[in-house]
């Protein structure tokens, strides 16, 4: 392949769908179904949060509101997740994971272990630790 920086963009789309074909592939392996790559983000976030309005989550996710209500819709509509009124902005909605949602963070880890073996595979540590500061530099940098 050319070292040619044109192609940064065509690379990073290429190793994302190789990715996104390997996650949904281990969640059939491991019994889920119903759930795209997507919606690991929003899984994860709301694993270490507990529970999140609709914007924390867009903010988080880097996502706009309205592709967030269609990913947490989902989520409740396959049982993963719930929402409530908060109590001090009665125009919000809280979203928690059920049970059932909380249930999913051992196949979660597992999965995630996997995909980063897979795309570390044979890349030394210092270099890991590079193309994750360029790649941070570049998204923080985007312009909106």
């Amino acid at each position: 392949m050319r070292n040619d920086p044109s192609m940064l963009i065509s690379l990073i789309s290429r190793i994302r769908d190789k990715a996104n074909r390997f996650i949904t592939a281990e969640l059939s392996q491991h019994g889920i179904k119903g759930l795209a790559p997507v919606h690991g983000d929003l899984l994860v976030a709301l694993l270490i949060h507990g529970e999140l309005t609709m914007k924390e989550i867009a903010d988080i996710l880097d996502r706009k509101k309205s592709t967030v209500t269609t990913l947490v819709e989902k989520l409740i509509t396959l049982g993963y997740a719930a929402k409530r009124q908060d109590e001090m902005d009665g125009r919000s909605w809280r979203i928690f994971l059920t049970p059932a949602g909380k249930a999913l963070q051992g196949d979660l880890i597992d999965i995630s272990e996997k995909l980063m073996e897979k795309i570390y595979r044979g890349v030394p540590e210092a270099d890991r630790r590079e193309v994750t500061r360029i790649l941070n530099g570049i998204n923080t940098h985007w312009e909106p």
